[in-house]
């Protein structure tokens, strides 16, 4: 389903990143237990059982609004769902925000959420495992 017609949009979301226990967040092959959502709209992102969490490797990100256009902050973030296909996603949509190539929600352009690195061979997509919700 595209678009957010006869959904509940949360416009009071938190724009920033909600701290999140890893061990539940996984499931015994080291991948995600639960749906990843996006936090606005609760449209899908990825589905169970399809992505892994990466620790540590930390960038910087713009605090989330619609298309990403809002001027309020930007965080550090070190904890990722990471994946080299785009394929793993349900839905997403890619905005440039401040020279990032920013994931943002297909549905309701809420974000970044992410971003992504198009390198040589491959392109790399992060999702900030503290910037969307889980269901599940």
């Amino acid at each position: 389903m595209f678009g957010t017609a006869g959904r509940k949009i949360d416009e009071n979301c938190n724009q920033g990143c909600e701290k999140v226990e890893k061990n539940n967040l996984l499931n015994k092959n080291g991948k995600n237990a639960k749906k990843i959502l996006c936090r606005r709209c609760s449209s899908l992102i990825f589905p169970p059982n399809s992505i892994k969490l990466v620790d540590g490797e930390k960038h910087n990100l713009k605090k989330m609004s619609l298309h990403g256009a809002a001027n309020n902050g930007s965080e550090s973030i070190e904890l990722w769902w990471k994946t080299t296909n785009e394929m793993d996603f349900d839905t997403w949509g890619c905005q440039t925000v401040d020279g990032t190539k920013a994931l943002m929600c297909g549905d309701c352009e809420f974000g970044p959420f992410g971003f992504r690195i198009i390198g040589a061979s491959e392109t790399t997509f992060f999702v900030a495992a503290e910037r969307v919700k889980y269901e599940g």
